[in-house]
C-alpha cells in the first residue's frame, strides 16, 4: 500500500471541519441499491431431469408432465434429440439441431418414442407424455443423451430454422447409461476469486474442471476460509444445485460468499489477506478417492471505513491544533 502523506491545512476552522465530517460519514454509509432482473418460463416440466441406468436389449417406460405457465393456450410441437452441454456451463441441456444429430456418437434419440408428436397446452391444466426407450441388444457401453423437448408452434414459424429454436425449447433431459464399470476421471483447471482484494467479505470464486471420463460427473465439496492468523472463519458450500458435468466437456462454476461482516460468528477477525482451499469429490465409485483440491488467496481492505477513520483522527488533531494556537496567540496579561 503507498503510503499516506501528512496532511496539513492551516485554512480548516471548526465548521468546515464538522461537515467534512458528516459528508464523509454519509458518503461511505449510504446503502448501495442493487437491481435484479426477473424471467419467467412459458412451460413447466415434471420430471426436470432422469438419469437412468439400463443395459442392452432393455425396455424402460416413462412419463412427463407438462402444464403451461402463461395465460393463453399455445400449441407445442415435440421433438427427441440428443443434447449437448452448453460450453462452460453445468447442469445444462441444449437440444441438438439435424445435422447435430445425424452425426452424434452418443445419441438415445433413435431409442425413444412418445405418445403424441404435439400437444395444446391450457392455462392451468396438466397434460402427460408417455415415453419408451428401448436399448438395442447391441448397443455398446457408454453414456447417452436425449431431450424430450417442446417448441411453441409461433417460435417455429417466427424462426423457421431448426438451428435457431433448439435453444428456445423446454423438456426433460435424460442421461441413458448403458453398461457398468465407467471411468470417472476429472481435472481442475482453475481456482480463483475474480479480484485480487474487496472492501467487504462479498468474493466470487471461479472454478474450472474438465471431465476426462467416460460419464457425466456431478463434482461437489466445500471451500473453507482462513485468516491471518490460520483460524477458520468461513465454509462455503461447493456447487449446492449439483450441476453436473457431461463426458468430454468443460464447466465453470462460480460460488459467491457475501458474508457481510468483518467479525466471523465466533469472533474471528475477516481482514487483511485470506486463504482458501478447495477440496471436490466427484466420484459416485470410492468417492474419496482422488479428489480435486486447490488453494487460493485474496485480501479484504475496507478501504472507506480506513481512509473515514484517517479522516477523524486528522480533523481531531487539526482541531487540537487549532485550539492549542488560538489560546497561544491570545495577548498575555500581565500581572498588576
Amino acid at each position: 500500500m503507498k503510503n499516506l502523506k501528512r496532511l496539513s491545512a492551516p485554512w480548516l476552522n471548526n465548521k468546515t471541519t464538522l461537515f467534512l465530517a458528516v459528508f464523509f460519514v454519509l458518503f461511505f454509509t449510504l446503502p448501495k441499491q442493487n437491481l435484479f432482473a426477473q424471467t419467467s418460463l412459458n412451460i413447466g416440466t415434471a420430471p426436470v431431469s432422469e438419469k437412468l441406468t439400463l443395459q442392452p436389449g432393455e425396455k424402460y417406460e416413462g412419463e412427463i408432465v407438462v402444464w403451461n405457465l402463461s395465460e393463453r393456450t399455445t400449441t407445442y410441437d415435440i421433438f427427441v434429440r440428443g443434447f449437448r452441454q452448453i460450453e462452460n456451463q453445468p447442469g445444462t441441456a441444449i437440444m441438438y439441431t439435424e445435422e447435430e444429430e445425424a452425426r452424434a456418437l452418443y445419441s438415445a434419440a433413435p431409442w425413444v418414442t412418445v405418445s403424441r408428436q404435439k400437444v395444446d397446452l391450457i392455462p392451468n391444466r396438466n397434460e402427460k407424455i408417455f415415453y419408451e426407450i428401448n436399448v438395442p441388444k447391441d448397443a455398446t457401453k457408454g453414456e447417452y443423451t436425449v431431450i424430450i423437448a417442446l417448441v411453441s408452434e409461433d417460435v417455429q414459424q417466427q424462426l423457421g430454422t431448426t438451428a435457431t429454436f433448439t435453444s428456445l425449447s423446454s423438456g426433460t433431459p435424460i442421461l441413458v447409461k448403458v453398461g457398468q464399470d465407467f471411468a470417472e476421471n476429472a481435472e481442475l483447471l482453475q481456482f480463483d476469486t475474480d479480484r485480487d482484494w474487496y472492501e467487504e467479505p462479498n468474493v466470487k470464486f471461479l472454478t474450472r474442471i474438465n471431465n476426462l471420463g467416460d460419464t457425466h460427473i456431478t463434482p461437489i465439496g466445500e471451500i473453507v476460509l482462513t485468516n491471518i492468523f490460520d483460524q477458520e472463519v468461513g465454509k462455503i458450500v461447493f456447487n449446492e444445485n449439483a450441476q453436473s458435468i457431461l463426458r468430454d466437456n468443460s464447466a465453470s462454476y462460480e460460488t459467491l460468499w457475501d458474508y457481510g461482516s468483518f467479525l466471523s460468528k465466533d469472533n474471528k477477525i475477516i481482514l487483511g489477506p485470506i486463504k482458501a482451499d478447495l477440496i471436490l469429490m466427484y466420484r459416485n465409485f470410492q468417492p474419496g478417492f482422488a479428489p480435486l483440491t486447490a488453494t487460493t488467496s485474496f485480501w479484504i481492505i475496507p478501504w472507506k471505513y480506513i481512509l473515514l477513520l484517517l479522516l477523524i483522527i486528522i480533523t481531531t488533531v487539526v482541531v487540537l491544533k487549532m485550539r492549542k494556537k488560538k489560546k497561544e496567540d491570545q495577548p498575555r496579561q500581565l500581572p498588576k
